[in-house]
């Protein structure tokens, strides 16, 4: 009985360090929603109205009539079992529910990377995770992204588990979320079994989303060229496209790229730098530079740190969210004559972010490819096919 009590005392003082890093964590995050909470939900009525029109409108043929919504029939659904609640309601509970997410995500990760300085390196990610994060899921309210970015994590967990069916079906419903979750699908391709099990489960899955649509009005295939404004800050511009709404293949050279880059990052170099590479990918051909993509690229480089390197601190993380974090002002109409400082020449040189931010996919592509070769004796047991290197 006294050595059973003593055990339980050591595996107590154990998890204490566990359950405190993780009440700063939920601290950090709950801080950070609170900031912004006063400008929250700034992309949250695109969800709302084409729930809308969905239920209640165009019905199947949305997206032909309303190409400018850039989202999946998932996310609307998603969105319209919020309806019934008065409309506040349903927006703070929503926006709730995609803060929690992000931490949620890192916990996800927390067995797939290596034993040494596990829960260090896990916290620290949370840390930088969390602020980036907020801007997606609270401040814009991006539904269709936070549910690409869910399923992803998903998608990944049943590959290291080797859960293909899982995998087919987490795919599928990311890209019913948002249409560039395609570039995810090379994930299948670190399955060591059941991988055409998995690509059918997900092609039926995606088909199943997106066919009901097509078939009923072919112009649902008009939404490959929506009606989206080129930015002087955005990928496109600064590879030296010009004019004022993206080009016809923009959207199509999005969904091709992306996931042919993912391939051969997954074939070469495994599994952590798939979603980041596809997601580099994305946002270098990108017509916008949206401030919510922050969400996206910086969770896809902390699985590449967590994943595919030992580094304490996640560098390609923390440089992600420097690099993109973009000065707010509730009055955009005058942010050259109200702001100052940094905030002022962020608006004034979009041209430079613009490089900035493609100088960063570039980078990070290079980096994913370029990283030393995994070592299978570095890392977490449950990590299926080539393995990336964990050491100090």
């Amino acid at each position: 009985m006294w050595i059973t009590r003593v055990i339980d005392m050591e595996v107590h003082r154990k998890a204490l360090p566990v359950v405190a890093s993780w009440t700063v964590v939920a601290l950090w995050a709950a801080w950070w929603a609170w900031h912004m909470w006063p400008d929250s939900g700034l992309s949250w009525h695109f969800s709302v109205e084409g729930s809308r029109l969905l239920l209640h409108g165009s019905g199947l043929n949305l997206f032909a009539d309303a190409p400018w919504l850039q989202t999946g029939p998932l996310s609307l659904v998603v969105a319209a079992l919020l309806g019934p609640l008065p409309a506040n309601v349903g927006k703070s509970v929503a926006l709730l529910g995609m803060a929690v997410a992000g931490p949620l995500l890192i916990a996800a990760l927390a067995p797939l990377v290596a034993p040494a300085k596990r829960h260090q390196r896990i916290f620290i990610a949370a840390i930088v995770l969390i602020p980036a994060w907020t801007v997606l899921s609270v401040r814009w309210g991006h539904l269709d992204d936070v549910l690409a970015m869910i399923f992803a994590i998903v998608a990944l967990r049943a590959v290291s588990a080797d859960r293909p069916v899982l995998a087919g079906v987490a795919l599928a419903a990311a890209i019913a979320a948002k249409p560039w979750a395609v570039g995810f699908l090379p994930l299948l391709l670190v399955l060591p079994w059941g991988r055409l099990r998995a690509a059918a489960v997900a092609a039926a899955g995606t088909a199943l989303a997106w066919a009901p649509f097509v078939l009923a009005n072919p112009r649902t295939l008009g939404a490959l060229h929506p009606p989206v404004g080129l930015s002087p800050a955005s990928g496109l511009h600064t590879l030296g496209v010009r004019g004022v709404l993206v080009p016809a293949w923009g959207r199509t050279a999005q969904l091709v790229l992306s996931p042919a880059a993912a391939t051969v990052a997954v074939l070469t170099r495994g599994l952590p730098g798939v979603l980041l590479v596809s997601v580099a990918v994305r946002l270098a051909l990108d017509p916008k530079d949206n401030a919510y993509y922050i969400g996206s690229a910086a969770l896809a480089a902390v699985v590449f740190d967590l994943l595919g390197t030992g580094w304490r601190i996640p560098w390609t993380t923390l440089a992600t969210v420097v690099l993109f974090w973009q000065p707010f002002t509730r009055d955009f109409a005058h942010a050259l004559t109200k702001t100052t400082g940094l905030t002022r020449w962020w608006f004034t040189h979009q041209e430079a972010v613009g490089a900035v931010h493609l100088a960063w996919a570039v980078v990070v592509i290079i980096l994913v490819f370029a990283w030393p070769r995994p070592k299978a004796r570095n890392v977490a047991t449950t990590m299926p096919g080539p393995q990336p290197v964990i050491s100090d």
